[in-house]
C-alpha cells in the first residue's frame, strides 16, 4: 500500500473516508489529505516487491491516483504531493479478512490477526471475542466467518462493501 500526503488549495475540509472502486482511498487530515492506494496484485507479485519496501513510486500518484481523484472531484486537479510512504498490508491471501479463534488442529493455539488497515477499528471487539473463547464463554457474535478453518477448506469470506 502506498500512502501520499497531499495539499489542495481551497479544498473541502472534513472529507469523510472516500473509497474508489479502483483501490484508491482519500480522507482529510488537518488542512491536507491522506491518499492511499492498494495494488490489486497477487501474493506472488507482492513477494517479488519485498526488496522495494520503502520506495515510494511517485508515478503511481501522477499516472493513476491523481487522474482518478480529479475525475471524481475536480478540485483535486490542483493537487500538490507533500510526501509519501510505503507499507505492507497484513492479511491472508485467500480473502484478505482477519482470523479470530482457535486453531482447528493445534490445541491451545489462538489466532487474532490479519486486520491490517482495520485493526484499530476492530481490535476491541475482536479482543473481547477471543477473550471469551479462551475463557470458555460463547462470544457475542458468530465468528465462523473469521475461522482459520475457512482457509484450510478454501472457502473465502469476501467483504462486499469495500
Amino acid at each position: 500500500r502506498q500512502t501520499f500526503t497531499i495539499a489542495v488549495r481551497d479544498g473541502p475540509r472534513n472529507v469523510p473516508l472516500l473509497l474508489c472502486p479502483l483501490g484508491t482511498v482519500i480522507r482529510s487530515e488537518g488542512p491536507n489529505y491522506i491518499v492511499q492506494h492498494s495494488d490489486s496484485g497477487t501474493f506472488e507479485t507482492d513477494l517479488e516487491k519485498l526488496n522495494d519496501f520503502g520506495e515510494v513510486d511517485d508515478s503511481l500518484f501522477t499516472e493513476q491516483i491523481w487522474e482518478n481523484l480529479a475525475y471524481r472531484m475536480p478540485i483535486f486537479e490542483g493537487t500538490k504531493v507533500l510526501g509519501g510512504w510505503v507499507g505492507y498490508y497484513e492479511y491472508n491471501t485467500l480473502d484478505q479478512n482477519g482470523l479470530i479463534g482457535p486453531h482447528p488442529t493445534t490445541e491451545h493455539h489462538y489466532n487474532i490477526n490479519g486486520f491490517s488497515g482495520h485493526g484499530i477499528q476492530q481490535s476491541p471487539a475482536a479482543g473481547q471475542c477471543l477473550a471469551d473463547i479462551i475463557a470458555g464463554k460463547e462470544p457475542l457474535i458468530d465468528l465462523s466467518n473469521f475461522s482459520l478453518r475457512r482457509i484450510l477448506e478454501n472457502k473465502p469470506y469476501r467483504e462486499r462493501n469495500i
